[in-house]
């Protein structure tokens, strides 16, 4: 509620609040309060014999409802749930998670001061803060590289033996902690439309041991020299310093189809790893670093 720029959602929802509570309390009261005569209907009748009776509330399932309303009373006087309001306990989510997060820290701060301090690769042989680090990795990079660590279409695999930026210790470490963003511009209007992209595919398709029309593959290699050599080397190794992809083995992020190479190459496209230092902390992405060490063999 204290985002907003005006009190007047803030009085809004806490009328509201107000109005509804008193509002069921008194329909509750009237029901309790009222009295008829015994077999009174309503004068409803459906299918010519069946007919609505006007009796009161049964007493227990009002006592539960009052009981209820109690609670609800309680909890909008004690907690957040009147607009602004903090609440007579003056709780909010911030706190709450402040209070867990010191708790944590008196709890396991000596262990993770000392993985703050650890070796990636002392981390990576070490089976009690791999557990940790397993545990890590599921709350922390599952969504995007999968439970088992074998990515998706447009997310790297961490499992393979294919690093866009290196595979040494130190470069996961860094990529984990500082994130990476990877670019690779549409190059249609520079290669000269569609055709050109799809003369730059062919020759692609024959770094990877694949073959492809002799004519496309001559055109595509002269563009390949002149626009592509640069980020992924003239073999098509790719530059690990960049982040150009290895275009010379059988292991392709983005897919390795003529439709889906012409997007790339026509389209481009655009990839982002998060940065994770300020999120998880020095210790935390070391057990990471670890634990992707050990995932992939090295």
């Amino acid at each position: 509620m204290g985002d907003f720029t005006s009190s007047f959602w803030s009085i809004f929802i806490a009328v509201v609040t107000i109005a509804s509570l008193i509002g069921t309390g008194w329909l509750a009261l009237a029901n309790m309060a009222k009295s008829t005569s015994a077999g009174e209907t309503t004068g409803h009748v459906w299918d010519e014999d069946l007919i609505e009776y006007d009796n009161p509330l049964p007493r227990w399932w009002l006592y539960m409802f009052f009981i209820t309303l109690a609670f609800g009373t309680a909890y909008v006087i004690l907690y957040p749930g009147l607009g602004s309001f903090q609440g007579a306990f003056n709780w909010s989510q911030i706190s709450q998670y402040e209070q867990e997060m010191a708790d944590a820290q008196e709890r396991y701060g000596d262990l993770f001061d000392r993985y703050a301090q650890a070796d990636v690769e002392e981390l990576a042989k070490d089976e009690v803060a791999m557990k940790s680090a397993a545990r890590l990795f599921s709350q922390t990079c599952a969504l995007c590289h999968g439970s088992d660590a074998r990515g998706a279409p447009g997310i790297p695999n961490l499992v393979d033996n294919d690093w866009i930026y290196g595979d040494s210790p130190g470069k996961i470490l860094a990529t984990i902690q500082n994130g990476r963003t990877g670019i690779m511009p549409g190059w249609e209007p520079v290669l000269g439309g569609p055709e050109g992209v799809r003369d730059v595919v062919e020759y692609v398709l024959t770094l990877s041991g694949q073959s492809g029309d002799s004519e496309r593959v001559a055109r595509g290699e002269a563009q390949y020299r002149t626009v592509c050599v640069a980020c992924h080397n003239l073999d098509g190794s790719g530059n690990q310093a960049l982040g150009g992809m290895n275009l010379a083995d059988d292991i392709w992020v983005h897919g390795n189809s003529v439709e889906q190479l012409t997007t790339v190459i026509g389209q481009g496209v655009q990839n982002q790893m998060p940065a994770h230092l300020e999120l998880l902390g020095e210790a935390k992405t070391r057990l990471l670093a670890g634990y992707v060490v050990k995932l992939s063999g090295n």
